[in-house]
């Protein structure tokens, strides 16, 4: 293969000089792409050499802006340190960094000690400079060429690859940015959508309540004797889920089912509702049944609580005493058990037409006693601190 050609800048003020420069780094390049006749051995393959000679020091950094404004470079540059009248070749060594600051310099000097000390103290200055001692041996000149010039392709190549990393990573980075902008819209998207669907459920949980409310007002339209009554026990209910700890999605439930637990009143007869005298075995029978007709009205309405079962297990009881399905223990929903207690303290504590209020402490003493056997334990207790600790009192009953 045909090998490199490098070009190379040799400055003396001496033509004799120069005149060696020229004949060494002019060789004649190889017919027919064959091995080259270079030091080094018969069918070596070597660089081949353009040399630019020039007598001043001027000269050469103009020959050096002259290739950096067209693109090319010197491999080497062969500079004699003493070339009068003209500038040194130091000073040309630095006007020639700064004209192109991978260039590789070889000064040529006499006196190495007394010109080194001679260099400008610029940091750097000094990583580019080689010194050759004259007289030299031809041979040295194309040895130091042809290693500067692999040197300086190397460099070029160096670079170049770091060229190509910099463009690679400037795509990636871009191809990054893009894809980090597209996942932004997206997030920002999908929590416009979140946003608009916890809107809609609050919405919704809105339209809920209001039905609720509406519910409940109905049923308690007919039995005006006990208005407010699942107000109040909705209050304890939630004070009470509170207390154990439920989750806020539980107690939204748990509102919802307490508020609305006697809605299968709804289809008694008023007369049953409000009979000042105790309940005959039928009525009562006729009463007991409101839970299933509760859970029957309320088992097609599509809550994201389980609303109808608690409704139809609030009087169930831990011994499996309780009605309409006569359930035990963990049988019955944890919500139906809070309810069932907060009903039996509400109803005990409140007037009757019937009966006068038994007391809030009456109410207390019934669940502690049962506790366990027909309600709760931990419900119970819940129930019981609230209330002793005067963190929950009912509000005040309102009439029609």
């Amino acid at each position: 293969m045909p090998a490199d050609v490098f070009n190379i800048l040799a400055v003396d003020d001496d033509p004799a000089i120069l005149d060696i420069y020229c004949s060494i780094l002019k060789p004649k390049p190889p017919k027919n792409n064959g091995p080259g006749t270079y030091p080094g051995g018969e069918g070596t393959t070597a660089p081949f050499f353009e040399t630019v000679c020039r007598s001043q020091a001027t000269e050469a950094v103009e020959e050096v802006r002259g290739a950096a404004a067209r693109g090319e470079s010197f491999s080497a540059v062969f500079l004699d340190v003493n070339m009068p009248p003209g500038p040194s070749g130091i000073w040309a060594a630095g006007e020639i960094l700064k004209l192109d600051p991978n260039a590789n310099i070889v000064l040529v000097t006499g006196f190495i000690r007394s010109d080194f000390e001679r260099l400008p103290p610029h940091p750097g200055f000094t990583d580019r400079l080689l010194f050759l001692q004259k007289p030299f041996h031809p041979q040295e000149i194309l040895q130091f060429a042809s290693a500067l010039s692999a040197k300086w392709a190397a460099e070029r190549q160096v670079r170049a690859l770091n060229l190509n990393l910099e463009g690679l990573v400037l795509r990636r980075t871009e191809e990054l940015q893009r894809t980090n902008e597209r996942l932004r819209r997206e997030i920002e998207g999908r929590k416009r959508a979140q946003q608009e669907l916890l809107e809609s459920l609050e919405q919704l949980k809105h339209v809920i309540g209001g039905t609720v409310m509406a519910m409940a007002m109905t049923v308690e339209k007919r039995d005006p004797y006990t208005s407010g009554h699942q107000r109040r026990v909705a209050e304890l209910s939630r004070a009470i889920g509170r207390e154990m700890g439920l989750s806020r999605e539980r107690l939204e439930g748990l509102a919802i089912a307490s508020a609305i637990h006697d809605i299968g009143k709804i289809s008694l007869p008023a007369e049953i509702l409000s009979k000042p005298s105790r309940l005959s075995p039928i009525e009562m029978s006729l009463i007991q049944g409101h839970s299933q007709t509760g859970f029957d009205i309320l088992k097609n309405v599509d809550f994201p609580w389980p609303v109808a079962r608690i409704v139809l297990q609030h009087h169930e009881r831990m011994n499996g005493s309780g009605y309409p399905q006569g359930l035990t223990g963990d049988a019955i929903l944890q919500e139906a058990r809070i309810v069932g207690v907060a009903d039996v303290v509400e109803t005990m504590s409140s007037h009757r037409p019937y009966r006068p209020s038994k007391g809030v402490e009456r109410a207390l003493e019934e669940i502690s006693e049962q506790k366990g056997v027909l309600y709760d334990r931990a419900v119970v207790e819940a129930c019981v601190a609230l209330i002793r600790q005067k963190r929950f009192e009912f509000a005040p009953p309102v009439f029609a």
